[in-house]
């Protein structure tokens, strides 16, 4: 009976979602070319339009595309990634990221570059770029006080994956439907969606079963701990240890900065995670409701990582600004991205004084729960005052490109 239950749930959760993407297929192109989709499409215009520069270290740049390519070489030669609706193999992408290096180191000069580039790339843009423009946040690696043992100060449980959260992966059924999934619990032989926030936070479910990996002391910390994705627990002693994803429990993302300024209790000028740690600060008894709203829940695992940056979905180090977390399901894992945007300016006290406009070659190396589709994209800050002050004020529109190397380019390098 057990069995039975869960394969007619999974029958349903597929047929449904297949009709979904047979919706989504209606539109299958953009902007004219066969090579496009409604994802990407195909930029038609010089690359010199494109293309402002790149002020930033090449230092950091070359470790980042270093760290796609060797994700490119662990997932095997024939995993596929799309471009548009051009089906490229790991190994042609890690043959296209050897190439872009080989540019980047030989062609010192802007005007050789750019040539160069466009002699041997194809450019694709993020779809939304043609609408509202994509929305670009920030993200750092935090540190906050916790540590391993329980005590009066340190009550608040940073747990792991819990044994019963059960992940179906939807694309071993049906090819229309990779990489997305189903997270569930089985309760008397019937699947049923796992924990929501509230009922983990509130009504302690997982308490008692051995799941705490650390303690902290504040659940608005953990909150943040969880929008970041990992961070760093420091104890009173000084001693700090990592702490990175270790899946979550599958529920809706919901901003809790918009349910604030829904709910009258704040501005859009004046949100900021700063200010919503000053709201919760300076409103304690409405903390638990505003953290509640948000029933997505992210479980943990000690990293035996001392040194280095946190490591973004494809398990590579994230390298500072030049890391970046995108929906996978719209854009390629391990992609060479180029983003076209602002970031914000700070006086002395850290107060928010404006914008900057910036252009630099970025890398898909990350993820997040709030990060759908083709018009979000987050930037890594690292960690420090400057991350968390620009992480937590950058909210800027701008345009996303995708550079990869035209097939024809790849033999040399394969």
């Amino acid at each position: 009976m057990r069995n039975l239950k869960l394969v007619q749930f999974l029958l349903i959760v597929i047929v449904a979602l297949n009709g979904c993407s047979k919706q989504g297929r209606e539109v299958s192109t953009v902007k004219g070319s066969p090579l496009s989709s409604a994802k990407m499409y195909l930029v038609s215009e010089d690359l010199d339009e494109v293309f402002k520069g790149d002020m930033l270290d090449r230092g950091g740049l070359i470790k980042a595309a270093g760290s796609s390519i060797s994700y490119f070489e662990r997932v095997g030669r024939n995993k596929s990634f799309l471009y548009g609706q051009l089906k490229y193999s790991s190994a042609e992408l890690a043959a296209s990221m050897r190439l872009f290096l080989k540019i980047l180191k030989t062609e010192p000069n802007r005007d050789d570059f750019v040539q160069t580039l466009e002699d041997n790339f194809l450019v694709f843009a993020s779809a939304a770029n043609e609408d509202d423009g994509v929305l670009f946040t920030g993200y750092y690696e935090p540190i906050f006080p916790g540590q391993l043992t329980k005590s009066k100060e340190y009550n608040v449980p940073v747990y792991r994956r819990p044994n019963d959260l059960e992940v179906l992966e939807l694309g071993e059924f049906r090819n229309n439907l990779r990489r997305k999934t189903i997270v569930y619990r089985m309760t008397e032989g019937k699947p049923e969606p796992y924990y929501t926030r509230e009922q983990i936070m509130g009504r302690k479910v997982l308490a008692g079963k051995d799941l705490a990996i650390a303690w902290m002391k504040d659940p608005v910390d953990l909150f943040f701990l969880q929008v970041q994705g990992s961070g760093i627990l420091q104890a009173p002693d000084g001693t700090k240890v990592k702490v990175g994803y270790n899946g979550s429990n599958g529920r809706p993302y919901s901003s809790i900065g918009k349910y604030l300024i829904d709910q009258g209790a704040m501005r859009l000028s004046e949100i900021s995670m700063g200010s919503i740690r000053r709201y919760m600060h300076d409103n304690p008894k409405q903390r638990d409701r505003v953290l509640f709203h948000n029933q997505s829940y992210v479980f943990f695992r000690l990293s035996g990582q001392q040194t280095g940056g946190p490591k973004g979905n494809i398990n590579v180090p994230l390298t500072p600004l030049r890391s970046v977390a995108a929906d996978t399901n719209s854009f390629p894992k391990g992609a060479l991205a180029y983003i076209d945007t602002e970031v914000p300016e700070f006086d002395e006290q850290w107060k928010h004084t404006g914008n900057k406009p910036v252009s630099h070659f970025v890398l898909v190396q990350d993820t997040g729960g709030a990060i759908k589709g083709t018009g979000r994209m987050d930037l890594f800050w690292g960690n420090g005052s400057l991350a968390e002050n620009s992480a937590g004020a950058m909210r800027t529109k701008g345009k996303l490109y995708f550079f990869v190397a035209r097939k024809e380019r790849l033999q040399g390098n394969m």
